[in-house]
């Protein structure tokens, strides 16, 4: 509009000079004047022209800045998306850690007051003496020990349960053996006829006083105690160890020694909290192995053992990967799907959406 406006103006600048310079035809000096005037005024639109080309480009600049804006703008948002499910991801993932820290703090309790009560039990019959008692704590300790040779931590609840009923079982069986008295020889009839001759007889000795076998029990139990905690500890520094060690092998790219070793601690310490851990472990040795079969059935392991465990959809991932390696891509994308529709916050939820891109 500006630019009609002053083509307009110079336009009837123009007209204004040509009739002036009309009227003016009789004097010849100023015939010269016209053609600077129309100079001027090409000068005028060659600017006008020019200030034209400046506007369209400045323009041009203009919208290409505005669609960068709005690209940047909408890469701040799915960052800021992203942030938040990681935020929420990670904040979910803390709270079940901490969940099963008051769930393993219960447990330990537990295990810890029914392991005070069958020790405190296993006094008692000690100090009874007998070959019941004897016997009964030869029993316990060897089942103990074959609990501790079989892998596990500490005896589990059910485990110490079963080794309660067979105390008091035990416990009935020594009471009623000593509670049984002494049998009684009657003493022979005498015959008709035979002189009573008066029997004397011989006082009885005094039997010395048992003393109490409780400081001595208290005694003996006290380093017996501290030897057991100290096995415990030691028994726990072992197994980390092994895991680590592993774990080790895995990541310096020694598959078949990682694989090796994450079997060997599975079949030791089957229960043990590091156990999850080293099944997942075994299941990408197999996949780096190209084991494929192998990978499958240890990652499955996992998922129904531990389907709620931190490594479960890093686990889904790697068995899709197995399955879409041997070819099965129908099982792939079905895997994907359930990691993303189960996980969805998780960082292998947002892989997996990656690679069934790819496959789709």
């Amino acid at each position: 509009m500006k630019r009609s406006a002053l083509a307009v103006a110079l336009l009837a600048l123009w007209a204004g000079t040509a009739s002036a310079q009309q009227g003016a035809a009789a004097k010849p000096p100023a015939a010269a004047e016209p053609t600077s005037s129309n100079r001027v005024l090409l000068d005028l639109l060659n600017q006008v022209d020019a200030l034209g080309r400046q506007m369209r480009e400045l323009r041009g600049e203009l919208e290409e800045m505005s669609n960068k804006v709005e690209v940047l703008n909408d890469r701040v948002q799915k960052s800021e998306k992203r942030q938040s499910d990681l935020y929420n991801d990670t904040d979910a993932r803390l709270r079940r850690i901490e969940q099963q820290g008051k769930d393993d703090a219960e447990a330990r309790k537990k295990l810890t007051t029914l392991t005070g009560e069958i020790d405190l039990r296993l006094k008692k019959l000690e100090a009874a003496g007998g070959a019941a008692a004897g016997a009964t704590a030869t029993d316990v300790d060897a089942r103990l020990k074959k609990l501790e040779s079989a892998g596990a931590a500490s005896p589990s609840l059910s485990q110490l349960g079963e080794l309660d009923l067979r105390l008091k079982k035990l416990e009935g069986a020594a009471a009623a053996s000593v509670a049984i008295p002494a049998p009684v020889t009657p003493a022979a009839p005498t015959p008709p006829g035979a002189a009573t001759t008066p029997v004397t007889t011989a006082p009885t000795p005094p039997v010395p006083p048992v003393p109490p076998a409780a400081p001595a029990v208290a005694a003996a139990a006290a380093p017996a105690a501290a030897a057991s905690a100290a096995a415990t500890t030691s028994e726990s520094e072992i197994v980390r160890r092994a895991y680590e060690s592993a774990l080790a092998k895995q990541r310096a790219g020694d598959s078949a020694g990682a694989i090796a070793d994450f079997r060997q601690f599975l079949k030791l310490y089957p229960r043990h909290e590091l156990a999850p851990n080293a099944q997942y472990w075994l299941g990408e040795a197999y996949f780096r192995m190209a084991d494929y079969p192998s990978a499958i059935a240890a990652q499955q392991k996992l998922l129904v053992t531990h389907p709620d465990h931190l490594k479960a959809p890093d686990a889904m991932l790697i068995l899709a990967n197995a399955h879409s390696a041997q070819g099965d891509t129908g099982a792939a994308r079905r895997t994907l799907e359930d990691l993303i529709a189960k996980y969805p916050l998780s960082e292998a939820a947002e892989k997996a959406k990656q690679r069934l891109a790819k496959l789709k």
